[in-house]
């Protein structure tokens, strides 16, 4: 199995917005966003500002870091990311993957986002990948499942929270 990490083109633009919502997880994708149109998430994807990473295993589509700077005075990575179904067993894998990659290419010091709450799958792949809790948002999303709104949980990665979670998924083997 090869797992590779790639700046996705506009042509596949679509095959991730197809995935994303076969997989029918805008929700767990990015509950700020929320879902977008087909016109909506190329326009998305297509912004300068946005880095769209893909990571393929054997060459298909497997998983989407997407990220945006805070500001532009910032070295701090606003992040999205998914795992699809059918590679939710190494999703931890691929995360720290494309972790790497950011780290090494471009000049960012973390990434962060905000996970609901009552996420706990998300939760548990991004401490896996390294994302420390640094704090809680009160009543940041709705929940359609709850008919509420739910906290957000304040999730940032560093290359050394990083160096770390590679480093206890080592010690896991």
């Amino acid at each position: 199995m090869e797992i590779t990490y790639r700046i996705i083109q506009p042509a596949e633009y679509n095959i991730f917005y197809e995935l994303i919502n076969q997989d029918d997880s805008w929700w767990a994708f990015s509950p700020s966003l929320g879902q977008l149109s087909a016109c909506d998430w190329n326009a998305y994807c297509g912004n300068e500002n946005v880095l769209s990473l893909g990571c393929f295993v054997d060459n298909a589509p497997a998983g989407l870091l997407q990220g945006i700077a805070f500001s532009d005075a910032s070295r701090a990575m606003r992040i999205a990311v998914i795992a699809f179904r059918e590679y939710a067993k190494i999703a931890p894998v691929m995360m720290r993957g494309a972790a790497d990659w950011v780290f090494a290419s471009i000049d960012c010091a973390c990434m962060f986002g905000e996970v609901p709450s009552t996420n706990r799958h998300v939760m548990n792949l991004l401490q896996k990948t390294g994302f420390e809790k640094q704090g809680s948002i009160p009543e940041l999303y709705w929940s359609d499942a709850k008919q509420k709104f739910v906290n957000a949980t304040i999730v940032v990665c560093t290359p050394e929270s990083l160096r770390k979670a590679k480093s206890d998924a080592d010690l896991d083997i």
